[in-house]
């Protein structure tokens, strides 16, 4: 006798359970680009373009991906993977995962709770959270929502005053590396904030007022106190009137006359760990070295400040030959699945930082999208490494993988700085 629509109903629905029904589209993205597209869904175009942008026509931004898609495996099989260990360590630090969860700020500008979220996440995982000094919120206010390592990303503002306070309160907070960006002596131009009219605090205007009404979740999360904006330095400048970024930057902060010396101040104000970030050349990093930094970042900022930058990938094999004996080396910019956190390390990083991926998951769902993120990274990064047969972070070299000879300098033309800069440099 054949069922009965209530029969065939119920055994329907036994099979959706049985496989695992999932309504929440966070659960089921499988890559940090579905994640993506979730956050472009949820945010209006200024608030998106804001996460998502870079400077100019955005060349190093997408080289940073494309460049990373030019390394390939070269994978070990008949290996004993019965084991695959992510953990690590550096500068005296233990940690879970060769990765860590580098600076964003402007996260309020993206709706929710801006950086509250991640950084709990950051706890619940284990993983040390960098925070920017152009967060939402106060170190201390971010502090009090961590259960897990902090590091502090410091801006050489104009202001020796500022950054000496900014440092201090950066160990009272417990920050255990202090991660100085050198890479904004000037603010990038970024074509999509100045089409959307992106400003501090945001505004909305007859342009993009549509957008506002089709997205009130984030028109309501950015209308909540406190008035979204630097609020590290919410005693140090004064006025809250909206202005562009770039306006507001080299109004109050950008400081046109920072130099090596700089560095020295702060290595003597700072008794941690100190990272350089923004470091794209083998001089640099050595300069680095000599201004007693104990790590640098190779990053071009994710591509939102010099375009036409080298993308970090390309640049990371001269500086690793250069100070990877010497130095921490973390690489920054680029970086969308567990296979790119592989490569990073193989060609010579000790340590990659997640930048947009994570902000990517916090405007997709907030704490809980953050989670998803590291994951999803966690996942590809151990699945990589089980199928190319390395069984620890130490284990992963240059044999595990292939890439242009030309990122080494071959057939590359590179004219010799003057020796007034070089002087102390010799390649």
């Amino acid at each position: 006798m054949a069922d009965s629509p209530l029969s065939a109903a119920l055994e329907f629905a036994r099979m959706l359970t049985a496989g695992g029904l999932r309504l929440d589209p966070l659960d089921s993205a499988p890559s940090i680009e579905d994640i993506r597209r979730l956050a472009r869904r949820r945010l209006p175009t200024m608030a998106f373009d804001i996460l998502d942008g870079a400077s100019n026509h955005e060349l190093t931004a997408e080289e940073n991906v494309s460049d990373l898609r030019e390394v390939r495996f070269r994978p070990r099989w008949l290996t004993d993977i019965s084991t695959v260990d992510v953990s690590t360590s550096a500068d005296g630090q233990a940690l879970a995962r060769p990765y860590v969860l580098g600076p964003l700020g402007l996260q309020r500008m993206i709706g929710g709770e801006g950086e509250l979220g991640a950084v709990r996440a950051a706890g619940t995982a284990n993983i040390p959270f960098t925070i920017s000094t152009a967060s939402n919120w106060t170190m201390e206010e971010l502090a009090e929502q961590a259960s897990g390592p902090l590091w502090y990303q410091l801006y050489m503002y104009r202001s020796e005053q500022i950054v000496s306070n900014l440092i201090q309160r950066a160990k009272g907070i417990g920050a255990e590396v202090l991660v100085v960006t050198v890479d904004v002596p000037l603010n990038g131009k970024r074509y999509r904030d100045h089409r959307n009219g992106m400003s501090i605090p945001p505004r909305i205007t007859p342009r993009n007022a549509v957008q506002a009404i089709r997205h009130l979740d984030w028109t309501r999360a950015i209308m909540r106190p406190p008035t979204i904006g630097f609020r590290n330095l919410k005693d140090e400048i004064q006025g809250d009137n909206a202005v562009s970024h770039q306006e507001f930057v080299a109004k109050h902060l950008a400081n046109l006359t920072l130099t090596w010396e700089s560095i020295e101040d702060v290595r003597r104000q700072w008794d941690g760990p100190l990272y350089l970030k923004g470091i794209l050349t083998p001089e640099d990093a050595l300069r680095a070295h000599r201004a007693g930094a104990d790590g640098i970042y190779v990053s071009n900022h994710g591509g939102r400040q010099l375009d036409s930058s080298p993308s970090s990938i390309r640049a990371l094999p001269m500086i690793a030959d250069a100070v990877g004996d010497d130095m921490t080396i973390i690489f920054d910019s680029g970086i969308r699945t567990g296979d790119d956190i592989a490569k990073a390390l193989a060609v010579g990083a000790d340590l990659v930082s997640i930048g947009r991926a994570w902000g990517y998951g916090n405007a997709a769902a907030g704490e809980k999208g953050v989670l998803r993120v590291l994951d999803i990274l966690d996942g590809e990064l151990a699945l990589a490494m089980g199928q190319l047969g390395a069984t620890t972070i130490a284990a992963l070299d240059r044999s595990f993988v292939e890439y242009p000879e030309a990122w080494h300098g071959h057939g590359m033309h590179r004219a010799p700085e003057p020796s007034e800069v070089t002087e102390e440099f010799t390649p």
